[in-house]
């Protein structure tokens, strides 16, 4: 097995779009630097046709990732008050907009994840409290590396 060296990754914060009904977090991680914008605007395109097409007052969040192997596009909603829902695509660095469906069963690799669990403890603070609080989430920003 191969040894990958762990390293801490930047974390690129794009904002909030509205992606159909979906308000939606964008996020870039890349092994240096930001991703590609094809990667981005492939990810972007990917969530659009992904999503589903109500949004029921919930939030999605979407990860493009330039990593060393290949490009990945994770594209999250929260299909519940307490379900977080995924379609995880990849594509050859040299064709960002190639991108594919995962293998079953995959989740995200280690950054990913780091940026998964801070999404889904911000749903938590703000959402499953007496007084939900979307705009409060949506407005949560992750830290500027994960590792």
């Amino acid at each position: 097995m191969e040894k990958t060296n762990h390293r801490p990754r930047p974390v690129t914060q794009y904002g909030v779009e509205q992606i159909g009904t979906w308000p939606t977090k964008l996020y870039g991680l890349a092994v240096e630097g930001e991703p590609d914008p094809v990667l981005l605007h492939a990810a972007r395109m990917f969530a659009a046709v992904t999503l589903p097409p109500d949004s029921h007052g919930r939030a999605a969040f979407v990860i493009a990732h330039r990593a060393r192997p290949a490009n990945f596009v994770l594209i999250y909603w929260w299909s519940s008050e307490v379900d977080l829902s995924l379609a995880y695509f990849r594509s050859p660095l040299d064709r960002p907009t190639a991108l594919a469906p995962m293998q079953a069963f995959s989740t995200g690799c280690v950054w990913e994840l780091a940026l998964t669990e801070h999404e889904r403890a911000a749903w938590v603070r703000h959402l499953l409290t007496g007084d939900p609080d979307l705009e409060g989430y949506l407005s949560e920003v992750p830290p500027t590396e994960v590792s």
